[in-house]
Protein backbone atom coordinates (compact mmCIF):
# COMPACT_ATOMS: atom_id res chain seq x y z
CA UNK A 1 0.00 0.00 0.00
CA UNK A 2 1.28 3.47 -0.95
CA UNK A 3 0.98 6.36 1.14
CA UNK A 4 0.05 9.75 -0.96
CA UNK A 5 2.33 12.09 0.69
CA UNK A 6 1.74 14.68 -1.71
CA UNK A 7 -2.22 14.99 -0.52
CA UNK A 8 -1.37 14.89 2.82
CA UNK A 9 0.64 18.09 2.64
CA UNK A 10 -1.60 19.75 0.48
CA UNK A 11 -4.28 19.25 2.96
CA UNK A 12 -2.05 19.95 5.24
CA UNK A 13 -1.56 23.69 3.85
CA UNK A 14 -5.12 24.48 3.16
CA UNK A 15 -5.69 23.46 6.84
CA UNK A 16 -2.77 25.67 7.88
CA UNK A 17 -4.00 28.24 5.95
CA UNK A 18 -7.31 28.32 7.30
CA UNK A 19 -6.06 28.36 10.71
CA UNK A 20 -3.94 31.58 9.69
CA UNK A 21 -7.45 33.12 8.75
CA UNK A 22 -9.05 32.15 12.20
CA UNK A 23 -6.41 34.42 13.84
CA UNK A 24 -6.03 36.72 10.81
CA UNK A 25 -9.79 37.10 11.72
CA UNK A 26 -9.40 37.76 15.25
CA UNK A 27 -7.30 40.67 14.51
CA UNK A 28 -9.24 42.68 12.41
CA UNK A 29 -9.57 46.64 12.37
CA UNK A 30 -12.60 47.48 14.87
CA UNK A 31 -13.61 50.56 12.71
CA UNK A 32 -13.77 48.31 9.93
CA UNK A 33 -17.18 47.84 7.74
CA UNK A 34 -18.39 44.70 8.80
CA UNK A 35 -19.61 43.50 5.49
CA UNK A 36 -16.70 45.44 3.26
CA UNK A 37 -14.04 42.94 5.51
CA UNK A 38 -15.85 39.71 5.29
CA UNK A 39 -17.52 39.29 2.13
CA UNK A 40 -15.04 38.59 0.16
CA UNK A 41 -13.51 36.10 2.82
CA UNK A 42 -17.22 34.65 2.91
CA UNK A 43 -17.30 33.95 -0.80
CA UNK A 44 -14.24 32.33 -0.96
CA UNK A 45 -14.99 30.27 2.13
CA UNK A 46 -18.37 28.37 1.01
CA UNK A 47 -15.92 27.81 -1.78
CA UNK A 48 -13.51 26.22 0.00
CA UNK A 49 -16.58 24.31 1.46
CA UNK A 50 -17.60 22.75 -1.68
CA UNK A 51 -13.87 21.63 -2.87
CA UNK A 52 -13.49 19.86 0.35
CA UNK A 53 -16.34 17.99 -0.14
CA UNK A 54 -15.93 17.36 -3.48
CA UNK A 55 -12.12 15.92 -2.26
CA UNK A 56 -13.64 13.98 0.41
CA UNK A 57 -15.73 12.79 -1.56
CA UNK A 58 -13.27 11.45 -4.24
CA UNK A 59 -10.93 10.20 -1.57
CA UNK A 60 -13.64 7.75 0.19
CA UNK A 61 -14.91 6.92 -3.38
CA UNK A 62 -18.25 7.22 -1.85
CA UNK A 63 -19.21 9.11 -5.59
CA UNK A 64 -18.74 5.28 -7.05
CA UNK A 65 -20.63 3.37 -4.34
CA UNK A 66 -23.63 5.44 -3.33
CA UNK A 67 -24.67 8.84 -5.97
CA UNK A 68 -27.85 9.63 -4.11
CA UNK A 69 -26.59 9.23 -0.19
CA UNK A 70 -29.08 11.97 1.13
CA UNK A 71 -26.03 12.14 4.25
CA UNK A 72 -23.50 12.53 1.54
CA UNK A 73 -20.51 14.64 2.44
CA UNK A 74 -21.26 16.93 -1.00
CA UNK A 75 -24.13 17.32 0.31
CA UNK A 76 -23.61 18.53 4.15
CA UNK A 77 -20.67 20.59 2.51
CA UNK A 78 -23.15 22.49 0.03
CA UNK A 79 -25.45 22.84 3.45
CA UNK A 80 -22.60 24.71 5.00
CA UNK A 81 -22.01 26.55 1.87
CA UNK A 82 -25.36 27.95 1.35
CA UNK A 83 -25.42 29.01 5.51
CA UNK A 84 -22.18 30.66 4.65
CA UNK A 85 -23.48 32.67 1.51
CA UNK A 86 -26.93 33.39 3.51
CA UNK A 87 -24.85 34.75 6.19
CA UNK A 88 -23.41 36.84 3.60
CA UNK A 89 -26.33 37.94 2.15
CA UNK A 90 -27.39 39.16 5.79
CA UNK A 91 -24.49 41.17 6.34
CA UNK A 92 -24.87 42.83 2.94
CA UNK A 93 -28.96 43.30 4.12
CA UNK A 94 -28.05 44.88 7.39
CA UNK A 95 -24.95 47.55 5.89
CA UNK A 96 -27.33 48.56 3.35
CA UNK A 97 -29.54 49.46 5.96
CA UNK A 98 -27.33 50.79 8.19
CA UNK A 99 -26.37 53.10 4.89
CA UNK A 100 -29.72 54.33 4.27
CA UNK A 101 -30.54 55.24 7.86
CA UNK A 102 -26.79 57.47 7.75
CA UNK A 103 -28.00 58.84 4.92
CA UNK A 104 -31.10 60.05 6.16
CA UNK A 105 -29.53 61.26 9.37
CA UNK A 106 -27.67 63.73 7.44
CA UNK A 107 -29.33 67.48 7.04
CA UNK A 108 -30.11 68.29 3.27
CA UNK A 109 -28.83 71.74 2.92
CA UNK A 110 -31.44 73.58 -0.12
CA UNK A 111 -30.13 76.21 -2.06
CA UNK A 112 -31.84 79.51 -1.69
Amino acid sequence: MHKDEAAARLARQASDALAEMLEHTRAHPADADRFDWSSDALDELARAVLTIGEIADRVTARSLVDRDDPDGVVDAARELATVIVRRRNSLLAENAAARLRRSRMVPVRRAG
